[in-house]
């Protein structure tokens, strides 16, 4: 290595994990590729951290301990860029893990691929013990976006990043990332809540704005599912208001691109009427809300043929007025006119299950569940879709569990949300566990349930109630085999 100048630094952002350290430092220092800097950026570790990094003797090793008044998660992970040696950098975190080729391959990808300042790979998922998990099925291929390409394609896939695989070259870091303004937050920064887990977008979307970012398609990085990553203060909600209206803002600034404004600002009424719905705590929905929903849903039928990519977009808000209103068979050609193709099996599953709401409203998609008490995961808008379409069919939902301890004690829409610990003593075999997740990552959340079951309950996704309607339609979105099985069981 040249410790002067390396190619790349890894930072390894680090805080009591001592117990995971040490396997993410190790699969570090044996990667194919070995000419970078690991700079160890640890936020005020008390379990023996310091001691284990500092007791290697590895030259390319760097540790810096972040002061006492400067240890949050974001200071630790920008100060990354600015620390760093190197001309790319990599910050990754203590609990993943990364495949032996994983560096040689993004360098390889950026040095193959002039123009292109940023990468991030697929990932697979471990348990908390390291041992694999379920994958999905995944059909995907190596990408790269051209400068404003990952910024609107977005709106379709919502090809999330995971920011332990991002790969960036520093001198494309974006102007808006200096470091001094986390030294001395101020008060009108705003409710940190508020804007929560947007940055996984946003970074590669900046850097879209001017560079090519790419993506591979193989899973190099192992990522560690355990309770302890998930959040308990952010809201639902509030997060996608301000990521599609900064998206937005990202967009208008890429020289020759005309970016969707409707289909943008359908995701911020989303997200805003997604917060109205998830708050709303007896089981029916207020006037205001009700009225809220009318207009925003009047907006997309009027746009659907000019905007077909926004009355997509706004789906979960069709539905959501067709389940607590009676149904307008003359919406039918709304639904109609739109071609999913392209966009992610969530939205696709959504059209279909808007077909049968307007067009079969005697039938539901909760038939095979008949007779059979339903816990929903989770809490947020296919949750709702869910209790309505349950109640004004018949079925019982028994509770929503949610990760979000703020949400403990609480009631969506007049059913009872509980932590996932309440499964161990409360849920039997017979019972049925629908996963109301709308990304493509069943499999973790099974994993999530499955840490907290006695009993072997049926896992479903809400996708795996919805058949197909239309050519091209998957009937399934992960876990195939074993959700068409349980289907056909109960």
């Amino acid at each position: 290595m040249n410790v002067f100048a390396p190619p790349l630094t890894v930072a390894l952002l680090t805080y009591n994990r001592r117990h995971y350290l040490q396997e993410a430092i190790e699969a570090i220092l044996r990667q194919s590729y070995r000419d970078f800097e690991l700079l160890v950026l640890d936020n005020c570790s008390t379990d023996g951290t310091a001691e284990y990094v500092l007791s290697l003797a590895d030259p390319r090793i760097r540790y810096i301990r972040n002061a006492a008044n400067n240890c949050t998660v974001t200071f630790n992970c920008l100060s990354a860029y600015h620390l760093a040696i190197g001309r790319r950098v990599i910050a990754t975190h203590d609990d993943d893990i990364m495949e032996n080729d994983m560096l040689e391959r993004q360098m390889r990808f950026l040095d193959e691929h002039p123009g292109t300042a940023l990468v991030w790979c697929r990932v697979s998922d471990i348990d908390q013990d390291g041992k694999p998990m379920l994958q999905a099925s995944v059909n995907d291929v190596d990408r790269v976006f051209a400068p404003g390409e990952y910024i609107t394609s977005f709106l379709k896939t919502r090809l999330w990043p995971m920011p332990s695989g991002v790969m960036l070259d520093r001198a494309a870091l974006p102007k808006g990332y200096k470091i001094e303004r986390y030294l001395q937050p101020k008060a009108t920064d705003g409710n940190p809540m508020d804007t929560a887990g947007i940055a996984d977008v946003l970074f590669p979307a900046r850097v879209n704005q001017k560079h090519g970012v790419g993506y591979i398609a193989a899973p190099l990085l192992r990522r560690r599912v355990h309770l302890n990553q998930f959040s308990h203060t952010v809201s639902l909600s509030r997060p996608g208001v301000p990521l599609y209206r900064r998206l937005e803002r990202v967009a208008r600034g890429v020289k020759g691109l005309a970016p969707d404004v409707l289909h943008f600002r359908t995701f911020v009424d989303r997200f805003d009427v997604q917060d109205a719905i998830t708050t709303n705590e007896p089981s029916v929905v207020s006037p205001v809300i009700t009225r809220r929903i009318k207009r925003v849903v009047g907006k997309l039928v009027e746009n659907a043929d000019v905007a077909p990519g926004a009355f997509l977009a706004g789906l979960p808000i069709f539905l959501l007025m067709n389940l607590i209103t009676p149904a307008r068979r003359d919406d039918l050609s709304s639904l109609q006119g739109v071609d999913p193709k392209g966009y992610d099996s969530a939205t696709q599953k959504m059209l279909v299950w808007a077909r049968k709401v307007v067009a079969e409203q005697e039938s539901s998609i909760l038939e095979p569940l008949a007779g059979r008490r339903i816990i929903i995961f989770g809490s947020a808008f296919i949750a709702a879709l869910l209790i309505l379409e349950a109640r004004k069919h018949g079925f019982h939902v028994l509770c929503c569990v949610d990760s979000n301890s703020t949400r403990y004690g609480t009631e969506l829409l007049g059913v009872p949300i509980r932590p996932p610990v309440w499964m161990r003593e409360n849920i039997s075999a017979d019972e049925v566990v629908i996963m109301s997740s709308e990304r493509d990552h069943e499999h973790y959340i099974e994993a999530v349930i499955r840490q907290n079951l006695r009993s072997a309950a049926r896992l479903l996704s809400w996708k795996d109630l919805i058949a197909p309607a239309m050519p091209g339609v998957p009937r399934t979105s992960s876990r195939p085999t074993a959700s068409l099985a349980l289907l056909e069981a109960l």
